[in-house]
């Protein structure tokens, strides 16, 4: 893809001077919202030169998404996935810093979770609960689990750690608009008329603010 027109909260660096930027194939992230795994190796954690480079770490299992050794350059990395480098022995997951989309350290506890969104929630065949997650995975829940909550899954194995209700009370990240990146405590939702999209009130450290609903992501204390 074209390097000036990808998305300026994404990190990527050299805009002017370098024409091309490979682009991340379809998976788990939308183009949009994701960056390559080659390019997030070679330009934001600068863990090699030039791609070829890149390649030769990604072969060596030198690259874990979520637990999952990746060899793909074209792998779309997106919010809240989470890297291990187990030569380099570090750790981080992908935040907010403002509008823009970072790796955060995290310690090798902390990279033994992960948060999901619960984006799409169906009944399937024999009364099973099918929850889609904001990463594309699907995943066997209950009822007591809604669109917009978070799960918190264990990696790589995935298993329900925690639930964190979208709810009055609950730590949020505000992922899109003017205040995404910031973390501010849910005080309540409000609905609109007609079809307007439901909106929430927040207080964070500036004070209270709106934003839509569907920006929010549920997080705990333990959320780095």
């Amino acid at each position: 893809m074209v390097r000036m027109r990808a998305d300026k909260r994404l990190g990527v660096i050299q805009r002017k001077k370098v024409k091309w930027l490979l682009a991340s194939a379809p998976g788990p992230h939308k183009k949009k919202d994701s960056i390559s795994t080659g390019v997030l190796i070679r330009d934001v954690l600068k863990l090699s030169r030039n791609l070829h480079e890149a390649k030769k770490i990604l072969n060596s299992g030198g690259f874990l998404v979520d637990g999952r050794n990746i060899k793909d350059v074209k792998f779309p990395i997106g919010l809240m996935d989470v890297l291990s480098l187990p030569l380099e022995k570090k750790s981080y997951r992908i935040s907010l810093k403002g509008p823009d989309m970072v790796p955060k350290v995290i310690s090798a506890e902390a990279a033994g979770s992960k948060y999901l969104k619960v984006v799409g929630k169906q009944t399937i065949r024999g009364g099973k609960i099918s929850l889609t997650f904001h990463d594309g995975r699907n995943y066997l829940g209950d009822k007591h689990i809604s669109t917009g909550d978070t799960c918190v899954l264990s990696v790589p194995d995935f298993k329900l750690l925690s639930h964190i209700k979208l709810e009055p009370g609950a730590q949020c990240l505000v992922t899109e608009g003017k205040h995404r990146g910031d973390i501010a405590r849910l005080e309540k939702m409000i609905e609109r008329p007609g079809s307007h999209e439901p909106e929430a009130l927040l207080k964070g450290l500036a004070g209270e603010f709106v934003t839509v609903a569907k920006y929010l992501f549920a997080v705990d204390s333990n959320y780095s």
